[in-house]
C-alpha cells in the first residue's frame, strides 16, 4: 500500500525538517511543489494550469535540469514561483558517500548562483536524510519534506485513487509533493487539474513556500 500522509509521530522524530506549514498558514494557504524539473512539456504544462487559478507554487529543481533549460528556470522565477534546490544529480543520500552528498548539494547551489534565481531551501531527493544531513540544516536553511505524496510518478497506482486518497486530507499549511517530470506526466495531467480545481473550490489559497 502506497503512503501518501506518513504518521505524525515520523515529523515529530525529525523536528527540525518542515513537514507542514500549519504553523503560519494564513488564509488557508496550502503549498504545492514539484520535483524533479525543469523539463519543458511538462513544467510548462504546471505553468499554464497554475495560471488557470492565479496559483503560486515551488519548484524544488535538479541543477543539471536548470543548466539545459535556462530559459525554462527563469520563466518559473519570473512568473512569481519560488525554486529550491533538489541537488545537482537527484542523489539518493543512502548510496552516496556524506562528501559527495555534500558536494552534489552544492554544485545545485552553483547553478542557483550562476543564474542569479534565489533558492527558497532544499528538498532531499527521494525524502531520504541522514543524521549527518539534518545537523546541516542550520547551515543550509529550510529543509522541505512534506505533508502529502501525491506519488503521481508510481505506475501502480491510478490518477483515480491520487486523488481519492490525498484530496480528503489537505488542509490549511499542507505541503503537497507532485513531479515535474516525464515519468510522472501521465498522472499528473489527470490530477493536477482536478487538485487545483478543489481547492479553489474549497477555499484555499495556493502559494509558494
Amino acid at each position: 500500500m502506497f503512503i501518501h500522509r506518513l504518521p505524525s509521530i515520523v515529523p515529530s522524530i525529525f523536528p527540525s525538517l518542515i513537514w507542514d506549514k500549519k504553523a503560519d498558514a494564513k488564509e488557508n494557504q496550502v503549498y504545492f511543489t514539484f520535483d524533479d524539473g525543469p523539463s519543458p512539456e511538462i513544467t510548462n504544462f504546471v505553468l499554464e494550469e497554475l495560471d488557470k487559478y492565479q496559483a503560486k507554487a515551488t519548484f524544488f529543481c535538479i541543477g543539471k535540469n536548470m543548466r539545459l533549460f535556462p530559459d525554462l528556470a527563469q520563466r518559473v522565477h519570473v512568473s512569481g514561483h519560488s525554486l529550491g534546490n533538489h541537488t545537482m544529480n537527484h542523489v539518493n543520500a543512502w548510496k552516496v558517500t556524506h562528501e559527495d552528498y555534500v558536494a552534489n548539494k552544492i554544485a545545485c547551489d552553483d547553478v542557483f548562483l550562476d543564474l542569479a534565481i534565489p533558492s527558497v531551501g532544499f528538498r532531499p531527493p527521494y525524502g531520504r536524510v541522514n543524521r549527518a544531513i539534518i545537523k546541516k540544516a542550520h547551515e543550509w536553511g529550510p529543509i522541505y519534506m512534506w505533508s502529502l505524496l501525491t506519488g503521481d510518478y508510481n505506475a501502480s497506482l491510478s490518477p483515480l485513487s491520487i486523488s481519492e486518497n490525498c484530496l480528503k486530507n489537505i488542509q490549511a499549511g499542507s505541503i503537497i509533493v507532485f513531479h515535474d517530470s516525464q515519468k510522472a506526466y501521465p498522472h499528473l495531467k489527470v490530477i493536477l487539474p482536478e487538485f487545483l480545481a478543489y481547492c479553489y473550490d474549497n477555499g484555499f489559497q495556493l502559494s509558494a513556500l
